[in-house]
């Protein structure tokens, strides 16, 4: 069961636990998404004992599961009806990156141009890069807000030399979702442990839930739609970069691809034509490595990834021994009746804290028939 705490300095006031009478809410919502900071909304009427505490930006809101820590929240906007019924609105400390401050720097891949933190060498790749913005937020704000960086990437971003600048102020998610998630991929989940607040980066989701969902078992309802507006069947990327001098410099991949400037599937151009889609990267600095990133992207577009809606009742709500769903897990979804069996990652969800069954859950999807074909690039 789902219980609420909310944690002013040392003092900790039970919001919600569905076994005290006292301590009731009025509604309650936990969204989660994947690379996204989360939320939790929830609302409590006049006569709740943490009635005047609540104040936007004091303090930390945890979610529990049983107790067990799920996540951790601050308070970002209140509001009072006409019956003195609260509603607070929460963003994950995730949201914290937003406190702090990216001045405009160069990063040419061997140290700061414009020294941030520690000035002088570092390792060129963009994890390290990562590493540095986390470091740069840690000494902007309170240890409350800190985070420490784990990198569980097991090198796969290594081999990809690294770049880029910034010529305006920014927060530092803004950078951080800029330069790195939306350029070179990679997987932000936050993890506690001991009162620290872990910035764990990953190159991969590979971990699965317990749980299958299954018709005549937990499986209420399911939607699928295939979204075709990005889809193409070849991609032409280019990639900015600030050499050692600090000039501005492009690539692409017509040097080592055949004097070609695209990437292309010959399956797929044989089956629906050549299609070409634009890519641009920031701060990949050889042109193979373009062409070899390009390449993993083209898969994306390829594949029409299909987003699977679906009404579930979490088996972990009902008693059972399985663990509740989680984001970035992977998940068995079986249905005869709508030709699905398939195994994606949980990517977003919307849960009804004081009923769970009513939640709903949205997996990343792709069409089977095309994309278990075996894939050759042109090269």
């Amino acid at each position: 069961m789902y219980s609420i705490e909310y944690v002013i300095g040392t003092t900790r006031h039970i919001v919600y636990s569905p076994f005290d009478n006292t301590r009731k809410i009025v509604s309650g919502a936990y969204h989660r998404e994947t690379n996204t900071i989360g939320s939790l909304t929830f609302s409590v009427l006049y006569n709740h004992p943490c009635h005047s505490y609540f104040e936007e930006y004091l303090g930390v809101v945890n979610l529990y599961w049983n107790n067990s820590l799920i996540y951790k929240f601050r308070i970002i906007k209140i509001h009072r009806n006409f019956y003195n019924t609260l509603t607070i609105q929460c963003e994950g400390v995730l949201g914290y990156l937003n406190d702090s401050i990216v001045r405009p720097y160069t990063f040419n891949g061997t140290h700061w141009l414009y020294p941030i933190g520690d000035p002088g060498a570092h390792v060129c790749t963009a994890v390290e890069f990562l590493r540095e913005l986390i470091a740069l937020h840690n000494i902007q704000v309170t240890a409350a807000q800190q985070f420490t960086f784990v990198d569980e990437t097991n090198g796969a971003f290594d081999s990809i030399a690294f770049t880029t600048s910034q010529t305006s102020y920014v927060k530092s998610w803004d950078e951080i979702e800029s330069k790195v998630i939306r350029n070179i991929g990679g997987y932000v989940q936050l993890r506690f442990s001991g009162g620290n607040n872990l910035f764990v980066f990953k190159a991969a989701l590979t971990e699965y839930n317990s749980q299958t969902i299954r018709l005549a078992q937990n499986l209420k309802s399911l939607e699928t739609e295939t979204n075709s507006q990005k889809f193409a069947t070849a991609l032409f990327p280019i990639s900015t970069y600030t050499d050692s001098n600090g000039q501005r410099q492009t690539i692409d991949i017509y040097n080592v691809n055949d004097s070609i400037y695209y990437v292309e599937n010959n399956y797929a151009v044989r089956d629906y034509g050549r299609i070409i889609e634009f890519a641009q990267y920031e701060g990949i600095t050889s042109a193979s490595k373009l062409k070899e990133v390009a390449q993993r992207d083209l898969n994306n577009y390829i594949s029409r990834g299909r987003p699977i809606k679906v009404a579930a009742t979490d088996m972990a709500a009902v008693g059972s021994s399985y663990a509740p769903l989680e984001v970035d897990k992977k998940t068995r979804i079986s249905s005869n009746v709508n030709g699905v069996d398939v195994v994606p990652v949980l990517n977003s969800f919307d849960v009804d804290i004081l009923d769970p069954r009513n939640s709903t859950y949205t997996f990343n999807g792709e069409v089977p028939s095309f994309v278990r074909k075996t894939y050759t690039y042109r090269t």
